[in-house]
């Protein structure tokens, strides 16, 4: 009896302090205004950088920046780490910041998304800068893509061809997985398997004329 009351107190202990540890979330864009339109590409962050007025050195050091997964320490203020990263994947030690402008070395990021605040960093060689096209082409062909939540099913369409003037071959509403094959411009080569196990081969528009883009790569399940 003293056995099975020491493994129940063991269970509760266990589960009380699962309850108080903090709960750890991916940062994803499921809406298509999560992305900026002005986006031109995406960038890795150090753990803390700095961010400036302009692109130089001798420019008004605006911001002083360090975080971690569970939070973003600004000079004056904590936001969440969704308010800093476009993405933030843990299990895959990535994260993401916008890049809306660029000069030589020097990438200007937005840093508060809820503020739509910016500034310039200078970024240590071991980081990269990724166009939207490098992006799409290396994560989306390694991991696939998905539809933003609010994208209406009237856009997904594929077509033969790389724009709408293209022969359109149908459409696709419940979707399973979508592997991409080739970037060309805003638009997608892919192939669709759909909740019925068809495969549909076509093109599929991943961004619209005025930025705004409707199609992410599938870092999570």
């Amino acid at each position: 009896m003293k056995r099975f009351v020491c493994f129940v107190t063991v269970i509760v202990v266990c589960f009380i302090n699962c309850l108080s540890m903090p709960v750890l979330a991916d940062v994803m864009p499921y809406y298509t205004g999560s992305i900026s339109n002005e986006t031109i590409g995406f960038i890795q962050v150090p753990n803390s950088f700095k961010l400036y007025l302009y692109p130089r050195e001798d420019s008004q050091n605006i911001e002083n920046i360090s975080w971690t997964s569970e939070s973003v320490k600004l000079n004056k203020s904590t936001i969440e780490p969704s308010a800093l990263f476009a993405a933030q994947i843990e299990s895959k030690n990535l994260a993401f910041c916008m890049v809306v402008d660029m000069q030589e070395d020097w990438y200007k990021i937005i840093y508060d998304k809820t503020d739509n605040k910016t500034g310039w960093i200078k970024l240590p060689k071991t980081y990269d800068f990724w166009s939207l096209k490098d992006f799409y082409a290396y994560y989306g062909h390694q991991y696939g893509l998905y539809y933003m939540k609010n994208v209406d099913y009237r856009k997904r369409g594929y077509y033969s061809g790389a724009d709408r003037l293209s022969q359109k071959l149908g459409g696709f509403t419940y979707i399973r997985s979508i592997k991409l094959n080739k970037i060309s411009g805003n638009w997608a080569l892919v192939t669709v398997l759909d909740m019925g196990g068809q495969l549909k081969i076509g093109y599929v528009q991943w961004r619209e004329d005025d930025g705004s883009i409707i199609l992410f790569p599938k870092f999570t399940n």
